[in-house]
């Protein structure tokens, strides 16, 4: 008879870098390879970086790998917390578009 498998129970320690507080991140960019998804966590400043500049510098916070066979539950999980939030607070508003590159 083959073992039956034993429930654990999921505990996890915040490391003394990101305790008590966390990181702030205000800006998230999200690309791929065959093996892993990349999160780069970023603060952004309010106004560009210069005066009369068009470019902004921001400050990867935390990078995050992911292994393709996690990604669906983080993007469930994400889901069903936005709805969540919505029900408590109400509708989110998505940001403003982008602007487009000047011709």
């Amino acid at each position: 008879m083959a073992d039956q498998p034993t429930s654990q129970e999921l505990t996890f320690r915040l490391d003394d870098d990101v305790s008590p507080g966390g990181v702030y991140a205000n800006f998230a960019g999200v690309w791929h390879t065959e093996h892993e998804f990349t999160i780069d966590f970023a603060a952004l400043p309010h106004s560009p970086t210069g005066p009369n500049s068009e470019s902004v510098e921001g400050l990867v916070v935390a990078r995050v790998k992911i292994p393709p066979s996690v990604i669906f539950a983080i993007a469930r999980a994400i889901s069903e917390n936005v709805a969540k939030f919505e029900t408590q607070y109400g509708a989110l508003t998505p940001p403003p578009p982008e602007p487009q590159d000047r011709p």
